[in-house]
């Protein structure tokens, strides 16, 4: 376990995670896309921030982390597609069979379920301040049918630009003001993070209620 975790760290320090050039293209930036059985894409998008990283090492690097972690989890659990290389921009392109794949791959949390189940697992979502895509604030216990509706949370590190396609429509999101977090809808089915936190390694959640 130690050696994989090296290596997932490694590939953090070879690569800007946060986005290729300016983060207003979201197509620049690292994303998720969630499909309807719960598999999941993961696009790392970024630049080499040393000159002695190369490709072919990050290529062998994330497919040993891969090995290591299937060993452990089954061989379907994560799926390296492809490591590329295009005018010194690097995507690396990863399939996880669930979020619990995704969390035990990065070392970060990704919850989906219900709002109740959230809340049963220590969630408290009555403190979060939510927001609807026309900028309204919501309490989400007030909502009609608060309990059954969907809710995804997921960590992000400082200075991190996150892009997801939820795949259904979003309903709300938490507020950016009481967060280093900006949050914001970029469509009906998506949400962009780009994480402001200055402090080195601090990390913050975002979460989001869909459909």
């Amino acid at each position: 376990m130690k050696k994989v975790r090296g290596a997932a760290l490694f590939i953090i320090a070879a690569l800007g995670l946060a986005g290729c050039g300016s983060q207003e293209k979201t197509a620049e930036v690292s994303s998720l896309s969630f499909g309807k059985e719960g598999e999941i894409v993961h696009q790392i998008v970024g630049s080499f921030e040393e000159d002695y990283y190369d490709l072919e090492g990050l290529e062998s690097l994330a497919a040993q982390r891969v090995e290591e972690y299937c060993a452990e989890h089954g061989e379907e659990s994560v799926y390296l597609e492809s490591v590329k290389e295009k005018n010194g921009e690097i995507s690396i392109l990863f399939h996880y069979a669930t979020a619990e794949d995704y969390s035990g791959f990065n070392y970060r949390q990704l919850y989906m379920g219900t709002v109740k189940e959230a809340n049963e697992e220590g969630y408290h979502l009555d403190s979060v301040a939510f927001t609807s895509p026309e900028g309204e604030p919501i309490e989400l216990g007030f909502t009609e049918d608060a309990d059954a509706k969907k809710i995804l949370i997921i960590e992000t590190k400082s200075g991190e630009a996150l892009l997801l396609d939820i795949g259904s429509k979003v309903l709300y999101i938490n507020q950016s003001a009481d967060s280093d977090q900006e949050v914001t809808f970029a469509g009906k089915k998506r949400v962009l993070i780009k994480d402001q936190g200055q402090e080195e390694k601090a990390s913050a959640l975002t979460y989001i209620v869909y459909e």
